[in-house]
């Protein structure tokens, strides 16, 4: 009996479909690298462009960064103000529970989730290399 429900156990985890492989990510993205956070954010809240745009914006946007030059205005992997992070925290309240999201913007894990998820309910236009 045990070979049996073992047996179905594998053949089940080898069918999963798309959905339900992006459940194996955590419920908010947390304790993941950088990259695997853009990841694992663009699993949940799918943007433009899929995993390959979000990346791209954020190479063009700080180089794959998590932190600017201290000299600008502009903060985290994908560069924002302080203003506009705020904003879309405020426009995005279930995003912002959800995924528990930080109220600083230095935060990377929230700077990075909100940044996909934004451009997944609107798109990429505030980040200048979309």
């Amino acid at each position: 009996m045990l070979r049996y429900l073992l047996t179905i156990m594998c053949c089940l985890t080898l069918t999963l479909s798309p959905a339900e492989a992006n459940s194996r990510w955590n419920s908010e993205c947390r304790g993941y690298s950088p990259a695997k956070t853009v990841k694992c954010a663009a699993a949940k809240q799918p943007p433009p462009g899929g995993v390959s745009e979000a990346l791209s914006v954020w190479r063009c946007e700080s180089n794959f960064g998590i932190e600017p030059p201290h000299s600008d205005s502009y903060h985290g992997p994908f560069q924002y103000a302080i203003s506009t992070y705020t904003y879309q925290r405020f426009a995005m309240p279930d995003v912002t529970r959800w995924f528990d999201l930080s109220v600083l913007v230095h935060d990377v894990r929230s700077n990075i989730v909100m940044a996909v998820a934004w451009a997944a309910h609107h798109s990429w236009g505030p980040w200048s290399c979309a």
